[in-house]
Formats: structure tokens, sequence, C-alpha cells
């Protein structure tokens, strides 16, 4: 029996409210067969990023979408580390 790999997908975001849903929704259309999870990293976005992310938690598991918030903008390189 073959062994099953999950990913992680890591995302990281900053006032990405009227982008992120959209990501995740292709994520999931173009990927079905794959056992992955989707890290959003937020760097505070005050434009309400997260309370999507939250909404799209409740469509697709929070098992499956992770909220990773950070307080402020730290820097796309350094949400990718705080993804892993």
């Amino acid at each position: 029996m073959a062994e099953r790999h999950k990913y992680s997908i890591i995302v990281p975001t900053y006032n990405e409210r009227l982008n992120i849903a959209l990501i995740v929704f292709l994520v999931f259309k173009h990927i079905p067969d794959v056992d992955f999870e989707i890290i959003i990293v937020d760097d505070g976005s005050p434009d309400g990023t997260q309370d999507i992310v939250k909404q799209l938690q409740q469509v697709y598991g929070d098992d499956r979408i992770l909220l990773r918030a950070r307080p402020r903008k730290l820097g796309l390189g350094t949400a990718y580390n705080h993804g892993c």
C-alpha cells in the first residue's frame, strides 16, 4: 500500500480580504485528491482578512484552513517561517 503524504500550503497575507476566498477555492478545486492544509499567515491586516479566513474555516474546516495571525506587518520571509 502506498504511503499517503499530507502537504502544507503556506499563504502569507496582508490586506488580501478581496482575494483570499478565491485563492482557497481554487486550491480546493484544482487538487481535490491531495491531502493538504492551507496555512494562512496574516500580518495584522487592517482590512478584515482574518475575519474572512475565519469564515473560510467554517466552510472548509479549521483542520484544513489554519490561521496564523501576527500582530503587525513583519515581512514575507518571516511569514513563511512562521507558517512552518
